[in-house]
C-alpha cells in the first residue's frame, strides 16, 4: 500500500472512468492527494458528476506503460473541511514560495484555475464546483511486469 500511495503522490493526472445506465465515460483530469486521500473537483453539470450522483463506483488509471496504477473505488462528495484542505494543498503545490505572503486561498485558487483553464472563468467565479474524495478498494500496480498485482486497499 505504501508504494501505491507514494506513486499517487508523485503524479497528478488520472483517467477517471464513471458509468450510469450501462454507459461508460472516461475523463482525463487532475487530482490532488490530501494526505492519503485522493480528491478532485468538477463542474456539477458535467457527465462525470451526473454519473457519480447515480453510481459512485469508479475506476481510474494513473501513469503510463510500463509503470501504471489502476484502482477501483467509491467516490463521495467532500465535506467543507475536506474541500478547504484540498484547496490549501493545491495552493501549497502552486505557491511554495509565495514571497512570504499568505494567500487568500479562495481568491487565489480561482485565479490559478482561470489562468490554467480560461474557459472555466464563469464557472470558477460562480463557486459552483463539486469536490469529491475517493475511497480506494483495489489497486492493480504494474511496474513493468505482467500481470499487474492486485493490492487490497482500505482499513
Amino acid at each position: 500500500m505504501d508504494k501505491v500511495l507514494k506513486f499517487l503522490k508523485a503524479n497528478r493526472i488520472m483517467t477517471l472512468a464513471t458509468s450510469s445506465d450501462d454507459v461508460p465515460r472516461a475523463s482525463i483530469m487532475e487530482y490532488t492527494m490530501v494526505g492519503d486521500t485522493m480528491m478532485f473537483s468538477t463542474y456539477p453539470g458535467s457527465i462525470k458528476a451526473e454519473n457519480i450522483s447515480k453510481n459512485p463506483r469508479v475506476s481510474f488509471t494513473v501513469g503510463h506503460i510500463p509503470v501504471f496504477l489502476t484502482m477501483d473505488g467509491t467516490v463521495a462528495e467532500a465535506s467543507q473541511k475536506e474541500k478547504d484542505a484540498y484547496i490549501e494543498t493545491q495552493l501549497e503545490i502552486r505557491w511554495n514560495n509565495f514571497r512570504g505572503e499568505k494567500p487568500k486561498y479562495v481568491e487565489d485558487w480561482n485565479r490559478i484555475m482561470m489562468e490554467r483553464y480560461p474557459e472555466f472563468k464563469t464557472l470558477m467565479e460562480s463557486g459552483n464546483m463539486k469536490f469529491y474524495k475517493v475511497t480506494f478498494e483495489t489497486a492493480y500496480f504494474t511496474e513493468g511486469v505482467w500481470p499487474p498485482r492486485a493490492v487490497k486497499m482500505g482499513k
